[in-house]
């Protein structure tokens, strides 16, 4: 099995174990449950992992005040899965308008905006530049403006 850009690894008949271990760890990177792959000759892979997945980068506030905060910011996520790729508007304390493409999602040559809805700032960026994201994941939390 060879990978294409060392993210999706590339078949051609059976994955053999160690191939369906990278697999499974490329889910749980990506925090996706679910994957199929295919050689576009007839070998296809299904895989879907039943383990939760825990997300290392979300966090609990501690006080009220925080928390509040926190709840007032938009939620930016994946709208598809693949490698992210930042623009320059997904940095901290950037204005952005409604309908701002903050990043994009990229298999291949597909390319899938991400798009900020309302016009505001950007106050925290979650996702990272180049990993294999999965659907939903946060991106960036933008603070809606008044």
């Amino acid at each position: 099995m060879k990978t294409v850009d060392n993210q999706i690894p590339m078949f051609e008949g059976i994955p053999s174990p160690d191939d369906l271990a990278r697999l499974a760890d490329l889910l749980l990177e990506a925090g996706l449950e679910t994957i199929e792959l295919s050689d576009g000759k007839g070998a296809r892979c299904f895989m879907r992992m039943t383990a939760p997945v825990t997300r290392p980068d979300v966090q609990i506030a501690e006080d009220a005040a925080s928390a509040t905060e926190a709840t007032s910011r938009l939620e930016i996520r994946a709208p598809y899965f693949g490698t992210l790729v930042l623009t320059d508007l997904a940095k901290v304390g950037t204005s952005v308008a409604a309908g701002a493409v903050v990043a994009q999602m990229q298999i291949g040559v597909l390319q899938i905006p991400v798009i900020v809805p309302v016009a505001g700032t950007v106050m925290d960026v979650v996702g990272e530049d180049g990993a294999l994201t999965g659907y939903g994941a946060l991106i960036v939390q933008v603070e809606p403006a008044n």
